[in-house]
């Protein structure tokens, strides 16, 4: 008998099997089969909530990135100065991180299939979300500290996601907690030498 789950719930239990199989066996496994039986759900179940595997995988995605940008942001953050405030933001997703690996394998997967198989841009949409969540955090950084960025947010963002890909990387790879955080305060700072206190803006950065 199939159990009786609030649609909400079941949703929530096919994106978190699709993960769990993703990160296991790669995005070629994850069928919906396979993605189904990880839930312990009948076939049927799927149908009823996502209409194509290609909805399913997006929806992953969507969660995957959320998590991120919700751990970044629900952290302790110390607003003391820039510097701190970004560090607190990079220590937040580590810790996401170290406490559920198989979600930033799964993203990582995800990446690379998409990569390899998607002719419509996938893997740039994945990555262009990235970018947002990045900038997102930036201005929420620099909001707390009543600080400005001297650039533009959005070539920031895109080096703060480059870091974050270098240290999930190397992380998954060695699982060396301590060597990923000091990488976050190298990123930390060199993430502030763009930064200064917003009294200082000029009539050129008003425009």
């Amino acid at each position: 008998m199939m159990r009786r789950i609030p649609p909400k719930q079941r949703r929530e239990e096919l994106i978190a099997a699709a993960i769990r199989v993703i990160a296991r066996e790669g995005v070629a496994a994850a069928t919906t089969r396979a993605i189904v039986a990880e839930a312990g759900m009948p076939l049927g179940a799927f149908s009823y909530i996502f209409g194509t595997r290609d909805e399913l995988m997006h929806a992953v995605i969507e969660t995957i990135t959320e998590h991120e940008r919700f751990a970044a942001e629900a952290g302790s953050i110390d607003a003391s100065s820039i510097e701190t405030a970004i560090l607190s933001g990079l220590n937040a997703y580590i810790d996401l991180l170290v406490a559920d690996p198989q979600r930033e394998l799964a993203s990582l997967e995800l990446g690379l299939f998409a990569a390899r198989h998607s002719a419509d841009g996938q893997m740039r949409t994945q990555w262009e979300t990235y970018v947002v969540n990045g900038v997102q955090l930036l201005q929420y950084a620099a909001q707390l500290t009543g600080t400005s960025w001297t650039i533009s947010v959005a070539e920031l963002a895109r080096s703060l996601v480059a870091l974050l890909d270098g240290i999930t990387l190397a992380w998954l790879a060695d699982r060396d907690t301590d060597a990923a955080r000091r990488t976050a305060s190298f990123a930390a700072a060199a993430l502030t030498a763009y930064n200064r206190p917003a009294a200082q803006r000029t009539e050129h950065d008003a425009h």
